[in-house]
């Protein structure tokens, strides 16, 4: 009895055992056709008669149209010309326009001196005519401020030389005049106003 009885306890362990080793290769191989199967029957099917689709035409960007490198140093360079000969033009301009009215200014500033003198000679009379000679100095701002006082009183007067210069003589005249008696009287007048007393002389030209 117990010999039966190993027996098939160790029969059913032998076919256990078969079952676990043979039955995961067995549902592998069924995995493996089936698999196969899904792979031979295609998803999608291919039917180019149905179907035409039309190429489309790859896009293209126009180019932008960029100026070289020279082209825009030639464009800057011509700029910079420009500008610099406008500023040229307006320096020429302003040195023109600051330089007329010196020229303007200048040129009164000469003729009074000028007129005087040819008043000087036109006053001068035809003929004999007298001076006073006021006095001789070497002082050049004391002959400046007598000359002063006497044309503010309306006399007319002239200096040897014509510019006092200081530490030289400068002899000072009042006329000339064709009266030698309007002259005299004029002395003490002369006198009172600038502290000199003054000497009548024959007028040289």
């Amino acid at each position: 009895m117990a010999s039966k009885f190993q027996n098939r306890l160790v029969g059913t362990i032998v076919i256990v055992a078969i079952g676990v080793i043979v039955l995961p290769v067995l549902l592998d191989g069924n995995k493996k056709y089936n698999e196969t199967e899904f792979a031979a029957i295609p998803l999608v099917p291919k039917s180019s008669d149905e179907y035409e689709i039309e190429p489309i035409a790859p896009i293209n960007p126009k180019p932008l149209v960029t100026p070289s490198e020279s082209a825009a140093q030639a464009m800057i360079s011509e700029a910079i010309s420009d500008s610099k000969a406008k500023l040229a033009d307006s320096q020429s301009t302003q040195q023109q326009a600051k330089s007329k009215p010196v020229a303007k200014v200048e040129k009164p500033a000469l003729e009074p001196e000028q007129s005087t003198k040819s008043n000087e000679k036109s006053k001068a009379p035809q003929g004999r005519a007298y001076v006073i000679q006021l006095g001789v100095l070497k002082n050049a701002a004391k002959v400046e401020e007598i000359i002063a006082r006497l044309r503010l009183s309306g006399y007319q007067v002239y200096t040897e030389p014509s510019l006092p210069v200081n530490g030289q003589l400068t002899r000072i005249f009042i006329g000339p005049n064709a009266s030698k008696e309007k002259l005299q009287s004029s002395l003490s007048e002369l006198k009172d106003l600038t502290g000199l007393q003054g000497q009548i002389r024959s007028y040289k030209p």
